[in-house]
């Protein structure tokens, strides 16, 4: 019971994916301008983002720099007067007493002499001296540029050094330098820094408040672009549908005058009393002929405006498709006897699948047709019904060879589209509208599998379709 439901379900994953993702020509360009709209409006909004960003970034931080390096300047100039000479006999080595006060664009400044003590220096908390000297010593902090640095402080007064309750918090720190000449020498180096550890925070909510927004406004895309996908779809949808049921309709109701007009024929044709001439024979002969090619065309055009509309329904049963296979072949032996063309059977003595045998038997029978019909006189047709390797032992394989004609390999595209023909001419000569591979395809489609063509001018093509099943073979 469980290994039926399994199957059951492995071959109804192809439909639930096309609910899902769009059963028709129309939910599948739906869904792709959704996503082209979404994509687009998407790498909009990213793109402002990343704009607003990157100018607040660039205008925030040149600022802070900017005010930094001229604050360095204006201290620097004033120590190449004779501030410096003050600084250096210990005028400023009290308690209290500085060259210059800390503002709230200066979280510190030390003047370091040549041989890396420090003359001064002032800090707003007293943690940071030991860091910053530390910084300095070991080189850290480059030459004429300014950096990020992170410093550690505390949130509270320090009243126990290295008290354990005491919370830490780490503050970054842009810092930066001057070098202090004095007759073309080298005297001192100052290095002041500024806190900001507000600007470096903002950044930070920014960017998590531009990605909220930006999650959130990709949600709106998605809808709006869905909606505006939907919207221009109608037109389109309505004219399409139109034109499909003009189809079905058409070819429903040619099929009954159709049938009239062959029965009128063939009932004239019984008529005893009527002699006929040669010539007359062959106009009734031609007529009937090409009443039954419109009722094969009806009959196609019927089947893939059925198909269009999703109303080609399965009836998948266990069946032996080695049996069917070898019916399907003598069936069509005579046809292929007329074209001097030998059919090959290569197929288990027994293959028993899970599958829509109707389907299968049209298949095989529009792709075999076809082969013959490109197949020149003394060639060869060859039919193999198999499952492949173990890797896709849930997969049946028809494959259809023949030593034809071959197709062109610019036209291999286009085969399987509605009407087309690659060798018009031959095409017209040997009957048939275009529709049989764009039918066969449809099937294929239909029963969740694939079908591809290999083929070379004059050596032949090769048709092979891959269907999902679950089979048990006896050789």
């Amino acid at each position: 019971m469980y290994g039926g439901l399994a199957i059951k379900l492995k071959l109804r994953l192809p439909n639930l994916r096309k609910r899902l993702l769009g059963h028709d020509v129309f939910s599948r360009t739906q869904s792709k301008l959704t996503l082209q709209y979404s994509a687009l409006m998407s790498l909009l909004l990213l793109f402002f983002s990343i704009i607003i960003y990157s100018l607040l970034f660039v205008l925030i931080w040149h600022n802070q720099e900017d005010k930094l390096n001229k604050l360095l300047d204006a201290e620097i100039t004033a120590l190449q007067g004779p501030l410096f000479t003050e600084i250096s006999e210990g005028k400023f080595n009290k308690p209290g007493q500085r060259p210059f006060e800390l503002s709230t664009d200066q979280a510190f400044y030390y003047l370091i002499d040549r041989t890396g003590s420090p003359l001064i220096g002032a800090e707003i908390q007293k943690e940071l001296s030991d860091q910053v000297l530390a910084q300095i010593r070991n080189g850290s902090l480059g030459e004429q540029s300014l950096q990020k640095v992170q410093l550690q402080i505390y949130e509270g007064p320090l009243v126990v050094p290295r008290q354990s309750q005491i919370a830490q918090q780490h503050i970054t720190y842009l810092i930066g330098q001057r070098s202090l000449y004095r007759d073309g020498q080298l005297v001192a180096t100052l290095f002041a820094g500024k806190d900001v550890a507000f600007q470096s925070q903002l950044f930070t909510w920014l960017l998590a408040a531009l990605l909220g927004i930006t999650f959130l406004f990709l949600a709106l895309v998605i809808l709006f672009s869905n909606w505006m996908s939907r919207q221009a779809m109608v037109p389109v949808r309505e004219a399409y549908e139109r034109q499909q049921q003009f189809v079905a309709d058409a070819s429903h109701e040619l099929r009954t005058p159709l049938s009239v007009l062959l029965a009128s024929v063939e009932t004239l044709e019984m008529e005893e009393s009527t002699v006929k001439s040669p010539d007359e024979e062959w106009v009734f002969e031609g007529i009937k002929e090409e009443i039954h090619r419109m009722n094969r065309l009806a009959s196609d055009l019927l089947l893939l405006a059925r198909s269009d509309t999703g109303e080609m329904l399965m009836n998948r049963t266990w069946f032996d498709i080695a049996e069917t296979a070898a019916q399907t072949v003598r069936r069509l032996r005579q046809i292929a006897e007329n074209q001097q063309v030998d059919l090959i059977l290569n197929v288990s003595s027994e293959l028993i699948v899970f599958q829509d045998e109707d389907k299968i038997v049209q298949i095989i029978v529009i792709m075999m047709e076809n082969a013959i019909k490109y197949t020149m006189p003394g060639g060869k047709v060859t039919l193999t019904v198999a499952n492949p390797a173990e890797h896709l032992q849930n997969t049946l394989l028809i494959e259809i060879c023949d030593t034809g004609i071959g197709i062109a390999e610019d036209e291999l595209p286009r085969i399987f589209e509605r009407f087309y023909r690659p060798d018009k001419s031959r095409s017209r000569q040997l009957g048939g509208h275009g529709l049989g591979l764009a039918i066969a395809k449809q099937i294929v489609k239909a029963c969740g599998g694939t079908i591809a063509v290999k083929s070379q001018l004059g050596k032949g093509s090769s048709f092979i379709v891959e269907l999902p099943t679950v089979s048990t073979a006896k050789k």
